[in-house]
């Protein structure tokens, strides 16, 4: 019984004996590291504190291949190179010299060959999954199957090696946020680190899953509260899902309350989607500028700024950098002369006075008369819209202030072989009004012709009903 004691109280003197073994041989290995890196690897210091490490160290491979890494942190290869060899020497079944020298391979561009070591590696150290995470790695790019088959062999080392993690890591860094995803999900999110929950967010952020990527990121945002990265993506994540309040929360925590944060213009562009959605438009309105100014290329922004300021009811600002966006265009879409008019039309309505709101309203109208005359295709739709604008400055469809306009419309949507759900519908509106116009100035047959016309769209319409039935 006694000698069954002392086994086990031995074992557990040798498990604690390596443990405090491999801190000490870490801790001589930041202490030469930092000697060689401060003196540049030269110098009596250095010279003296090698000597003395080697002497102290000369069967311990781990030890030696430190020594190497010091020196390849200072990019004299020879010494690392020196030091790989002396590691393989003192134990040639452990890992640290073929890996030293597969990373030198790796650094020189010479994939062929780090593989070759780290394949090494394997074969004689095969406990030690840092072989197998470093081939994984030269290989990921040319053969990811073969890779993710490599990494797959760390179960049958070490089952509670978090494999899913090191593939999905492995897929994140090559780009492909699909397979990263994928792995990632396997992986139980409370194992993961704040790096990996990072990579985990952006993978679904990357591929349009807002939801997921929130997921991923709060919970790694409530676990490491000041990570930046974790930050971010649970403030993108909350605007880009229009919760407003939470993004304006997870803002505040990464701009004031992260660790090592670096700002970009995305930053200050999701802020000022996230301060527009909560109501707050003279701060979004800085943050877009922001942006911009960090980046004038991204002249989009001058749109976000326009329409920032037609929220806030200031018209002439949102005209004004609404114009400075045109000026960045080399060639006008329909769809800026849409924007123009919908400023005016909305000063229109919040105009407290009738002659301002008239002014507004021909500022519009005056918009969609430049849409027909650069865009003929869009003569038309530009000619509906006016007929509403002429319509609501007189609304007395007998004086007709927008039959010229609804003239105009139906004429070309008429010579038009195949039209649309929409075109219909605003031929029915060119139609019912034309009818009640000459209904109204005593014209019974031509109103009835419209009629007509409009019948054949609503069979239903009863304005058409009435018209056609009078004698």
């Amino acid at each position: 019984m006694k000698a069954i004691k002392y086994f086990f109280v031995g074992a557990l003197m040798l498990g604690f004996s390596a443990q405090v073994m491999a801190q000490d041989v870490k801790s001589k290995i930041d202490a030469i590291t930092k000697v060689i890196v401060s003196n540049n690897g030269a110098g009596p210091a250095v010279k003296d504190a090698v000597k003395v490490f080697i002497k102290e160290n000369k069967k311990n491979a781990e030890a030696l291949a430190g020594l190497g890494r010091a020196y390849l942190d200072i990019k004299d290869q020879t010494n690392a190179l020196k030091y790989a060899d002396m590691a393989i020497k003192a134990n040639k079944n452990n890992a640290a010299g073929y890996l030293l020298k597969g990373d030198m391979a790796a650094i020189n561009d010479n994939g062929g060959e780090a593989a070759m070591w780290y394949q090494t590696a394997t074969q004689l150290d095969p406990k030690n999954p840092l072989g197998y995470i470093k081939y994984a790695r030269v290989y990921q790019k040319v053969d990811a199957a073969g890779a993710e088959e490599m990494l797959r062999k760390l179960t049958s080392i070490d089952p509670n090696y978090p494999v899913d993690a090191e593939i999905a890591h492995m897929y994140y860094a090559n780009n492909k946020f699909a397979k990263a995803l994928e792995n990632y999900q396997k992986v139980n999110k409370a194992k993961l680190e704040d790096d990996k929950l990072t990579e985990y967010a952006l993978a679904a952020y990357f591929l349009g899953k807002s939801a997921e990527s929130l997921e991923a990121a709060e919970y790694g945002a409530n676990k490491f509260p000041r990570s930046a990265g974790l930050n971010r993506l649970s403030f993108y994540n909350h605007t880009d899902l229009k919760n407003y309040d939470k993004a304006l929360q997870f803002a505040d925590r990464l701009f004031n309350k992260s660790d090592s944060a670096k700002f970009v213009g995305r930053d200050y562009l999701y802020f000022g989607h996230a301060l527009k959605g909560g109501g707050r438009f003279a701060e979004a309105i800085q943050n877009f500028q922001k942006t911009y100014d960090l980046d004038n290329t991204q002249n989009d922004v001058l749109k976000l700024i326009s329409d920032s300021y037609l929220e806030s009811k200031d018209h002439n600002k949102a005209v004004e950098y609404y114009q400075k966006y045109l000026n960045t265009q080399e060639k006008k879409k329909a769809s800026d002369y849409e924007a123009i008019a919908h400023i005016y039309m909305d000063q229109a309505e919040n105009e407290t006075t009738q002659a301002a709101k008239e002014a507004a309203m021909q500022k519009a109208d005056q918009a969609y008369a430049d849409l027909a005359t650069a865009m003929p295709t869009n003569e038309g739709y530009a000619a509906f819209r006016r007929a509403s604008i002429h319509h609501m400055l007189n609304s007395d469809i007998k004086k007709g202030a927008a039959k010229p306009f609804y003239e105009k419309c139906a004429q070309i949507l008429e010579a038009k072989a195949d039209k649309d759900n929409a075109e219909n519908a605003q031929l029915a509106v060119c139609y019912n009004y034309l009818t009640v116009y000459y209904i109204q100035n005593d014209q019974v047959s031509k109103a009835k012709e419209y009629a007509a016309k409009l019948q054949a769209i609503q069979p239903d319409n009863e304005t058409a009903k009435q018209v056609l039935s009078l004698k």
